[in-house]
């Protein structure tokens, strides 16, 4: 592949399994930034280290300059927000980012030129896989009407990722218990629910329903009536720290940097000594009948990782069209898949015959 990606975070939690996965996909050559560039696997001819401070314009232009795609993976997105983008802007770059969704949209869009260049967002597992894969499902159904989704599982967190999860509800991404009910949102249409067993998750979880903008873009593309769409977490400490955490969240910057502490250490602590693993699973069902798609990966920020590298590889090629779109809606979903299936983040990805319901739990620890 020609040309030079600039990764920006490429050290952190996600840019370094992004930066594996471009590795793996045969980019000719990475430029890799961050605040210690130290920390960043050597050994491979085709990196170069460089340190970045997302502070200082000028050192971040002479970065990005003379590379043909700039990715973020740098974090929390709540206080990064567009700074590496308008970098990329300036230097002329295309432009990949694991994280945003409508805000981040809005903004990269009033970059000047942004019509004229690829900027791809919401590059994540959520939002980005979870509107990614329920769209290579939909092609094995077309006439479906009803989807049902499940994401979660027993995982850590970085501070960064905590914050961004934490500030999800005033970031405009979606609305926690809503519904897609007749081709429309409809607020407080679920509720939570505790102790649920699902299908290919190893252990009951609490199930928290959130309606994300991604999925209510999806669920009008393919013309569905109804979707549900839930949150799964394992553990009993995670759910008490979320609960603390989103209303801790809207005091201020220094309360939503304890909650997102307290978050790291709650996940930690229900993460210890057990498997770590991130569950996607979507169930599309219409009058053709039913099918399910399961997605196991090792970890969220791994999952991320092979997301944006995803973009940035489709980005690089000279495969996506001019503008800025979100990953689940400009990236080819079979092309995708295929990379997928052989991605280090994913130990396990197929479609079955459904209903969900005909599918037993796997047992505890079983991949």
């Amino acid at each position: 592949m020609p040309g030079t990606i600039a990764l920006v975070g490429a050290a952190g939690g996600v840019g370094r399994h992004a930066l594996a996965h471009l590795l793996a996909w045969t980019v000719d050559t990475v430029r890799a930034g961050g605040r210690d560039p130290g920390r960043l696997p050597g050994g491979d001819a085709r990196v170069q280290a460089y340190p970045v401070d997302l502070t200082d314009p000028d050192g971040l232009d002479a970065f990005c300059a003379g590379c043909h795609t700039v990715v973020n993976c740098a974090g929390p997105a709540v206080t990064v927000g567009d700074t590496v983008a308008r970098a990329a802007a300036r230097v002329g770059a295309a432009y990949v980012d694991a994280a945003g969704d409508d805000g981040l949209h809005r903004a990269v869009s009033a970059l000047p030129g942004s019509a004229d260049r690829v900027a791809v967002i919401s590059a994540g597992m959520m939002p980005g896989l979870s509107g990614l894969l329920p769209a290579y499902l939909a092609a094995h159904l077309p006439d479906a009407r009803r989807m049902s989704g499940w994401v979660g599982g027993r995982d850590g967190f970085t501070p960064g990722a905590a914050r961004d999860f934490l500030a999800v509800g005033d970031g405009g991404y979606g609305e926690p218990l809503a519904a897609w009910r007749d081709g429309a949102r409809r607020a407080r249409a679920l509720a939570a629910r505790a102790g649920a067993v699902v299908p290919f998750f190893d252990e009951p979880v609490l199930l928290q329903p959130y309606l994300s903008t991604e999925t209510e873009r999806l669920a009008a593309r393919l013309g569905l009536a109804d979707v549900d769409w839930w949150s799964a977490f394992a553990g009993g400490r995670v759910p008490a720290a979320l609960a603390d955490g989103a209303r801790r969240a809207t005091g201020g910057p220094a309360e939503l940097a304890e909650a997102a502490d307290a978050l790291c250490r709650a996940a930690e602590l229900d993460a210890f000594g057990r498997p770590r693993y991130q569950v996607l699973l979507v169930e599309l069902a219409g009058p053709g009948g039913s099918r399910v798609l399961v997605c196991r990966g090792v970890g969220a920020n791994a999952l991320t990782g092979a997301a944006v590298a995803l973009g940035a590889v489709a980005a690089a090629a000279g495969d996506l069209p001019p503008g800025v779109h979100h990953l689940a809606e400009v990236v080819d979903p079979v092309w995708a898949v295929d990379r997928l299936r052989v991605s280090p983040a994913v130990t396990a990805l197929h479609v079955e015959d459904g209903p969900l319901s005909r599918h037993e739990p796997i047992e505890e620890g079983v991949a």
